[in-house]
């Protein structure tokens, strides 16, 4: 009896003919920004592969195919842990250090997180001569820069906030950055205090290393007390246009800081809110000014703030209104929920819910549950990813 006829051996992988590098280059240029776990197994196929991704160039090509910067994970401010920062990924990504022992998230933006002390913890073994009330990190490459300590001389802080952004978004104009590959260049944190006489502002540099002079005003609301109505700390600002927007703890007015002129001015809401119910967001690809707030109806309401014939504010309009009803499950609607937070640039708010932290997004109006415990705050991560 004759034997069967043998199977052809299939070629070994070194056999196989190699791809030109710019078929493979746009192969790799499809993987999805919001899948980063995809571009690390591809790093990991081979060097050939591993090179062509390190590239400036592939790198640059990517970013500007995936814009906006995805949205990688948040941060947390946890009860259980009196209020220390833990990152909670939403993609496949994870941070070098998931816990931020002794500090808390203030604040996110352009591949930055804003970090400050936290009164009352200890730091890691080795850290606490480094302490510092303010720090600047990258979760991607977990390098960060401890602030100089702000001299405030005489001046009494009773309420604070603070942003970080990329040294390009200051001034605007043709020369500002697209915010694609700046993760690694100069950045501004722009420090915002309040006392029962007045609100001022200072500028860190991380070019020069040092805080600016204070740029201040008497910004008294009128009818409304200064010192009743101070910062909220927990609320993170937002960068509409050439200004960071901070929120007061309940009145009808925005705190505006002005990056191109450093001045400070207040801009009136359209009815008086709270700020623990609503969250302050960039409209119209960062643009123009907005807000969400959520109603005792659960209804879900987005507004954006309208420019009169003369620059100034015009006016506020209702942009789109949401049933939350139809969009989350019961268990979530046992109370109305609060909306919490705002993921920049990809359209996504973040909701407290009876059922735990949800993300929300907007385009496609779907709810997704990311967290069951019990927090103080949240920060939204966005950045590229490119191993």
């Amino acid at each position: 009896m004759d034997a069967p006829p043998c199977r052809p051996t299939p070629p070994s992988p070194r056999a196989l003919p190699h791809l030109p590098d710019g078929i493979v280059e746009d192969i790799l240029l499809r993987v999805p920004a919001d899948e980063p776990a995809g571009l690390l197994r591809s790093a990991l196929t081979c060097k050939r592969w591993a090179r062509l991704m390190a590239d400036r160039g592939f790198r640059r090509r990517y970013r500007e195919r995936h814009r906006p910067a995805p949205m990688l994970g948040f941060l947390a401010n946890l009860v259980r842990t009196d209020g220390v920062a833990r990152f909670f990924p939403t993609a496949g990504f994870r941070t070098p250090r998931a816990d931020r022992d002794g500090y808390r998230a203030h604040d996110a933006r352009h591949g930055r997180v804003l970090l400050n002390r936290v009164p009352g913890t200890d730091l890691p073994t080795g850290h606490q001569d480094s302490a510092s009330a303010l720090i600047v990190w990258d979760p991607i490459t977990d390098e960060q820069r401890h602030l100089p300590l702000l001299q405030l001389r005489r001046r009494e802080v009773r309420n604070w906030n603070a942003a970080v952004l990329c040294a390009g978004t200051a001034g605007g104009g043709d020369d500002a950055c697209d915010h694609l590959d700046c993760g690694a260049g100069p950045f501004r944190v722009v420090f915002i205090g309040m006392n029962a006489k007045e609100i001022f502002a200072h500028v860190y540099s991380s070019e020069s290393g040092a805080w600016s002079q204070p740029a201040s005003g008497e910004l008294l609301i009128p009818g409304e007390p200064q010192e009743d109505d101070p910062i909220d700390e927990a609320v993170p600002g937002v960068l509409a246009g050439n200004a960071l927007h901070f929120v007061f703890l309940q009145d009808t007015h925005i705190l505006k800081f002005d990056l191109a002129t450093e001045s400070l001015s207040v801009i009136p809401l359209p009815h008086r809110l709270y700020s623990w119910c609503m969250v302050l967001m960039a409209m119209d690809d960062g643009g123009r000014l907005g807000f969400a707030e959520v109603d005792n109806l659960n209804t879900l309401t987005l507004w954006a703030m309208e420019l009169g014939p003369d620059g100034n504010v015009g006016g506020w309009a209702r942009r789109r209104v949401i049933e939350l009803s139809t969009r989350l499950p019961p268990r979530a609607l046992r109370n109305s929920p609060d909306v919490v937070a705002f993921a920049d640039a990809v359209d996504v708010v973040f909701l407290e819910t009876t059922d735990g932290l949800y993300s929300f997004d907007l385009k496609f109006r779907k709810g997704t549950k990311v967290m069951g415990h019990r927090f103080y705050d949240v920060v939204p991560y966005t950045s590229f990813y490119t191993p």
